[in-house]
């Protein structure tokens, strides 16, 4: 049984059911600028960003790798899938079982930071989903978002 005052690292099913189904219609409709609103709202609208944690303790850092759009962080809805890539990356099953949670919205400003040493976006959910944004984007988009309701 969970303890009730231990914090939630997962949104609950329902939620990442509802991200993967909006992740899927973007996929299906990649130059729908409604699928990708509504998909970024849900991400938006997450608790947490879950990191894999590399560097120390002290000076955590997140986990980056390179895509054809250049080095990304790459950031996930659960910790399963967190360390499932972390897994499939080759790191040990320690190294993949340390994250990072990077409560909402700080993860927003904290992700954009890295565009100063060259990273160029942030994927979500590798391999599965791989839905992805360039880091120049985030703060924008929660801006816009803030001043523009849901489309209904």
């Amino acid at each position: 049984m969970e303890n009730p005052e231990t914090p939630r690292l997962d949104p609950s099913a329902e939620e990442v059911a509802e991200i993967d189904r909006r992740a899927a219609l973007l996929r299906a409709e990649p130059e729908s600028f409604a699928a990708m609103d509504n998909l970024w709202r849900a991400v938006y609208g997450l608790e947490h960003w879950i990191f894999i944690a590399r560097g120390t303790l002290e000076q955590p850092a997140p986990y980056a790798g390179q895509l054809p759009q250049g080095p990304m962080l790459f950031a996930f809805t659960t910790a399963e899938r967190a360390k499932s890539a972390a897994l499939g990356a080759g790191l040990s099953d320690e190294e993949a079982s340390t994250l990072l949670a990077i409560p909402l919205p700080s993860a927003i400003e904290w992700a954009a930071t890295f565009a100063a040493v060259g990273v160029k976006g942030i994927a979500f959910d590798l391999p599965e989903a791989g839905y992805f944004a360039p880091l120049e984007n985030l703060v924008p988009m929660r801006d816009y978002m803030a001043s523009n309701p849901p489309a209904a």
